[in-house]
């Protein structure tokens, strides 16, 4: 007959966890690396090369908050290499605000608040995705009846808060730009998301489990009745709630998130908590009057 030394049975669990949590932080590292954005780039002497840096992403509104600015060629700028030589207009499409925007002359290139209509469903949380598709900016020097196209290259930077960006060049309907060449934005959640997003939801499916537990134990008479439990179990249904409201990313009330899961552990956490009650009304003896 063989023993097992006491320490040996704590190991196979301590080293799952230990390789559980190397995983979640070697995703969340890989999902939050950024590509080489400080690489240089090159501009013509007549060119105007357009910065759309995204600040942040509202996916109940479907808008991508961005800051525009402009870097012109030598041709463009007067002998001090500051300050433009001429107006330059800036079209940008899709935008809600400042479709167009006016770099004046002899003034030095600024930078524009704006924003951008993007595509997606934050009911599909947390595996929504959002694009700007297709993002085309187009630059003119002179004004009204003067205004001549300028070559323009697009440069875009998404580095959102919990969000992964990724650009791609797209052809574009002519109807939208004379150049046909525009870029698409996407967007989504981050690895590091996603894992947090897991472990409130796995959290929250446990309560809903031990509640069911317990109370299926004392309906059974596997155990008796504890009328202390009733606190417990009605603290973990007001633990759903908060627990919901710190998911990451804010999901709309009524994604399928909810209709998957949060709608059925509070369910599971009012059955459990009712079916205890019965159980106590049950196998309660009432008070011996005097």
């Amino acid at each position: 007959m063989t023993s097992h030394h006491p320490r040996l049975q704590w190991a196979v669990p301590a080293l799952l966890l230990a390789l559980i949590y190397a995983a979640s932080l070697t995703v969340y590292g890989l999902s939050s690396r950024t590509g080489d954005d400080g690489a240089p780039f090159e501009i013509g002497r007549d060119e105007v090369v357009v910065l759309v840096t995204a600040k942040s992403l509202q996916p109940t509104t479907d808008r991508v908050q961005a800051e525009v600015t402009i870097t012109a060629g030598e041709d463009l700028l007067h002998a001090n290499g500051d300050t433009l030589n001429r107006d330059i207009t800036l079209l940008l499409i899709p935008s809600t605000s400042h479709e167009e925007i006016v770099f004046r002359a002899g003034a030095a290139a600024t930078t524009f608040d704006t924003e951008f209509i993007a595509t997606g469903n934050a009911a599909y949380w947390p595996f929504d995705r959002f694009e700007v598709n297709p993002m085309v900016v187009e630059a003119y020097q002179g004004l009204g009846a003067d205004r001549e196209l300028v070559p323009t290259a697009l440069l875009l930077d998404g580095r959102v808060d919990g969000w992964k960006a990724r650009v791609e060049e797209v052809a574009v309907d002519t109807d939208l730009s004379r150049n046909g060449t525009g870029a698409a934005l996407m967007f989504a959640r981050t690895g590091g998301n996603l894992i947090y997003a897991g472990i409130l939801l796995l959290m929250m499916t446990i309560l809903a489990g031990l509640a069911a537990f317990v109370a299926l134990q004392t309906f059974r008479r596997k155990r008796a009745v504890n009328t202390d439990m009733l606190g417990w179990m009605a603290a973990m249904l007001f633990a759903v709630v908060p627990l919901r409201g710190i998911l990451p990313g804010s999901p709309p009330i009524g994604s399928w998130v909810d209709i998957a899961l949060t709608v059925w552990v509070v369910s599971t956490l009012v059955a459990s908590l009712a079916l205890f009650v019965f159980c106590w009304w049950r196998d309660s003896a009432a008070p011996t009057r005097p």
